[in-house]
């Protein structure tokens, strides 16, 4: 796979372009005495856009917090542990998040460090020597990893900074205020659709790398995101018309290490174990058991993401992915089971690493299951239809999960679905187990409008509106006070 693509995004580059913790969005730039040696032939592009996929695996995007705030902080998960060294998380997970939490400085920098890196390549690539087909490429990838990074940022924080050109100096960073929602996602849209017509439809021997189906699958997400069914019904009709994706016909082997990059991926982060843990991933660190005694490496890790009762009940009796995704004990070496909350765990990505933070799993942010459910969601938004293309992409869902299917009029009032709203019903149970750990759930919540309906009684001092943003980190508003006010509640 191209040197294990690069190395796994390249290493070296991410401590060449790693900017300084304290600057203002992360956005200063590389010394120009850098910058001007290095952005000339095809090889320092390619380097370059393996920085700028390498923030994706960083602490504050898919190595961890991403997915704990698409999970946490909804009904799926709960943490194992209110340790001093885990309190921020559970504080994440009772939506009681500090301004100055590590969490939200993490997200925030990390996320403009990416796109610090996607907008330096996109200022120099147009007068670059090299040729038209990697450029075009390259400029694609930027603008899609661009949109990717803004998509989660504008979820998590509201209005954020648009930043679409090369910062130059360190003044011109404090100029930037927070800009509208609608402005952000009005920048995602242009990005992706610039970004995929000009993508390769496969990457096969470079995997990691973005394709058109990232592009338009990302797309529809967006779209639906806005409740733009229309278009995101014609995005992601794309990805199905390409026929460059399926779904696996065994759920438990999405979760095997071994098997990354498969038919069902459509874009996912690259991770690779190692002796140092450098490039591997820390899921199974996190989601085993709290203090979990088989740990080859640590037994006081795990319990991050603890599976609610909740969510143990909301699978049905036969579904063959409630085994694949979660446990609800285990056995110690003693013989003794552990059971509640102290035996429960995430099961998904459970690669027993040789080192702690240096598991083999990749972490799936795209998957073609995910594209046939947002597909059957537009459809039943736009129009109702009795047994119509949206039951069809449902049920093949459901099929896989070894589960009888949803009818027009079905006799088993369990299986029945008769309106537009039981359909909506239908697909978000359908996709809180289908995609459960995987940090979807908040974010479907959000969408949806169910988050405080939903939530609130779970939640130990209510939920209201303010809370379901993050906090700005205070660090960015300490440093820009004319420019960046924290989000209400939080001041």
């Amino acid at each position: 796979m191209k040197n294990i693509l690069k190395s796994i995004y390249f290493s070296f580059f991410i401590l060449a372009l790693a900017g300084c913790k304290k600057d203002f969005i992360a956005l200063n730039p590389i010394s120009n005495a850098n910058e001007e040696n290095f952005y000339k032939t095809e090889d320092d592009f390619t380097n370059a856009i393996y920085g700028a996929y390498s923030s994706l695996k960083s602490n504050g995007i898919y190595n961890d917090y991403m997915q704990l705030v698409g999970d946490l902080r909804s009904d799926n998960t709960e943490m194992g542990s209110t340790a001093s060294s885990r309190f921020a998380f559970y504080e994440l997970s009772q939506f009681q998040v500090q301004q100055t939490s590590e969490i939200v400085e993490s997200i925030w920098k990390d996320h403009y460090v990416g796109i610090r890196r996607a907008n330096t390549i996109l200022s120099r690539i147009n007068d670059a020597g090299i040729s038209q087909n990697s450029k075009n490429r390259i400029t694609a990838e930027s603008q899609f990893l661009r949109a990717l990074y803004y998509f989660n940022l504008v979820r998590v924080f509201g209005n954020v900074p648009l930043v679409t050109k090369s910062i130059q100096t360190i003044e011109e960073s404090y100029t930037y205020g927070r800009t509208d929602v609608k402005t952000v996602y009005n920048q995602i849209i242009e990005d992706l659709l610039n970004a995929a017509p000009a993508l390769p439809l496969t990457v096969k021997g470079e995997e990691g790398r973005a394709t058109q189906g990232a592009a338009n699958a990302l797309l529809g997400k967006v779209y639906l995101t806005l409740h733009d069914y229309q278009n995101a019904k014609t995005s992601l009709e794309k990805v199905i018309s390409s026929k460059q994706y399926d779904i696996l016909p065994d759920y438990s082997s999405l979760w095997n290490a071994d098997a990354k990059n498969h038919k069902e991926s459509i874009f996912e982060v690259q991770f690779k174990t190692n002796l140092t843990a450098s490039t591997g991933s820390q899921f199974t660190e996190r989601y085993t058991p709290y203090l979990f005694p088989n740990l080859p490496y640590s037994s006081t890790a795990g319990g991050y993401n603890i599976p609610r009762e909740d969510l143990i009940n909301a699978y049905e009796a036969t579904d063959l992915r409630k085994n694949a995704s979660l446990k609800e004990n285990y056995t110690k070496k003693d013989g003794t089971v552990v059971r509640g909350l102290e035996g429960r765990y995430t099961y998904k990505f459970h690669d027993m690493p040789v080192k702690g933070g240096g598991a083999d799993d990749n972490w799936p942010v795209l998957r073609y299951a995910d594209v046939l459910l947002m597909y059957a969601e537009s459809l039943n938004e736009i129009s109702f239809t009795t047994d119509g293309e949206a039951f069809k992409q449902l049920n093949a869902i459901r099929k896989r999960a070894g589960l009888p299917e949803k009818t027009f009029s079905n006799a088993n009032p369990l299986l029945a679905i008769n309106s537009q709203e039981e359909f909506r019903t239908a697909i978000e149970k359908e996709r809180r187990v289908e995609f459960a750990f995987e940090g979807h759930r908040w974010f479907d919540l959000l969408r949806t409008g169910k988050a405080i309906a939903i939530l609130g009684p779970k939640i130990k001092t209510g939920l209201v509106a303010e809370q379901l943003l993050l906090p700005i980190p205070l660090s960015q508003i300490d440093v820009n006070p004319d420019n960046i006010k924290q989000n209400p509640g939080y001041q």
